[in-house]
């Protein structure tokens, strides 16, 4: 068992709830803070010990802001009142804060007046603290539920106010430099909207994210399935570029270590592709094998419907061109897909899919490695039946479903050539249940290493990072 990170002021983000500080007076503010166990009453926690300061800074800026310009607090029983929640979210690089306000309203107008009253007493609060700014972003999130959801699934409902859409963190492993210019060098970063999930203790993440790509052998070609912005996958890409460009300047090998034959990343949120995009973005190029795109100063902001149409047009165009290359491409008399290499593009990708759709669409196919990072229920059972497969020695290699449409859809083993399996889990009955049936089949898992991490000090809750090999 590992404990990867201090055991104070490790938490980067926080979800806290609001109340009504006096059911008559407006005036006092509100409360902001955690629900007493076993009910629904909202206790103040200033000074958090295990929250990043910069949490705590903010909490108290939005406590004495909503007292001055009387924001009306949510009122869970009788469903009145606008403020239900905020996220605060910290840019550790600067210590920044991106602040997420959740109003009970459908609509943004409906926020108005008082959303504006609010943002405007922050910035004015901001700016006169007499310290460096706190603030990197608000957003506002309408969600008008009677359910206990702190957010709503409609990705319309999410609107940036003020700032910069993303905040960007090191991937982890990676390194800054400083240049003959004085100008610093990064190798990469990583990129969060409020609207992807982020994980509370990034810091100690890091060091299982260490480990997740230690495991992963040199050349390996990797899946990562529930990749998020896909902190695991590309850490992993880095690690393993870098270990390649040492082997081939004469440096110390490690045992001729060479980068990843290729990483595919899949996640259902639509917005972690757009992270995704920006981060491989920002690593070197003879690591990603794409040459960068340069992103839109802004971009992530709501443009008009004239807009959207022009790049829809574009987007079906530049579709319909792929799949006719695609379609010759499988005319190739061959029972293996060309390499990856052969196409620079295609070595790190990003499909916007649950995880038994991405598998049944081919994310594995031809992978070595499959990386799984599921919430706290665990695999997917679909998931879960094809990692219990055995292996099928007369399945052909392939890297692409469309090369198996010969095949009976039911006959094909999706996970046919991963050799690893690595579980990392957040739900400790989960693994143990996942466990059970993975080394029970007939698929040949072994279970190399299984190690605990209190990411969270002070609770009960421990991650787990499960290595299986066959």
């Amino acid at each position: 068992v590992v404990i990867p990170s201090s055991l104070h002021q490790w938490r980067t983000q926080a979800k806290l709830a609001v109340a009504p500080t006096s059911t008559w007076n407006r005036s006092a503010g509100c409360s902001i803070g955690l629900y007493a166990r076993n009910t629904h009453n909202v206790l103040n926690i200033p000074e958090c010990q295990v929250h990043h300061p910069s949490i705590n800074k903010a909490v108290e800026m939005v406590r004495s802001a909503t007292a001055k310009v009387r924001t009306p607090p949510y009122n869970e029983d009788t469903g009145e009142g606008l403020l239900r929640y905020i996220q605060l979210q910290v840019e550790l690089s600067t210590g920044r804060v991106c602040l997420t306000l959740v109003m009970n309203a459908e609509k943004l107008k409906e926020c108005q007046p008082h959303l504006s009253y609010l943002t405007s007493e922050l910035k004015k609060m901001d700016k006169n603290s007499g310290e460096e700014r706190l603030f990197h972003s608000i957003w506002c999130h309408c969600n008008d539920s009677s359910g206990n959801a702190i957010f709503a699934r409609d990705v319309t409902r999410w609107h940036p106010v003020e700032g910069p859409p993303f905040i960007r963190e090191r991937i982890p492993g990676s390194e800054e430099t400083v240049d003959e210019n004085g100008e610093e060098k990064r190798e990469g970063l990583l990129y969060f909207s409020p609207m992807v999930f982020r994980q509370g203790n990034l810091e100690g993440f890091s060091e299982i994210a260490k480990e997740v790509r230690e495991a992963i052998p040199a050349g390996s070609k990797v899946c990562e399935l529930y990749a998020g912005v896909g902190l695991l996958g590309l850490s992993a890409l880095l690690y393993h570029g870098k270990m390649d460009q040492k082997f081939n300047t004469g440096g110390d090998s490690k045992g001729g270590s060479v980068g990843l034959g290729w990483l595919r990343c899949s996640d259902e949120n639509p917005e972690n592709l757009r992270c995704f995009e920006r981060a491989v973005s920002s690593m070197p190029m003879h690591i990603t094998g794409r040459t960068p795109k340069n992103f839109q100063k802004g971009d992530g902001k709501k443009k008009g419907k004239s807009s959207n149409r022009r790049k829809a047009k574009q987007s079906d165009a530049e579709l319909s061109i792929k799949d006719l290359m695609d379609t010759m491409m499988s005319e190739t008399p061959s029972d293996i897909l060309p390499s990856t290499e052969d196409d620079p593009s295609e070595k790190v990708t990003y499909m916007v899919a649950n995880a038994a759709t991405a598998l049944f669409k081919g994310e594995a196919l031809g992978a070595d490695v499959i990386v799984v990072d599921p919430p706290r229920k665990g695999l997917e059972d679909p998931v879960l039946q094809q990692l219990c497969q055995p292996r099928n020695s007369n399945q052909p290699y392939v890297e692409k479903a469309d090369m198996l449409s010969h095949l009976p859809r039911h006959t094909i083993n999706w996970t046919n050539n991963a050799k690893t399996l690595i579980y990392v889990s957040c739900g400790f009955d989960a693994i143990a249940r996942d466990c059970d049936r993975l080394l029970s089949s007939s698929a040949g898992w072994k279970l190399e290493s299984a190690t605990g991490y209190v990411l969270f000090p002070g609770s009960n809750h421990v991650e787990s990072v499960v290595v299986f090999r066959r």
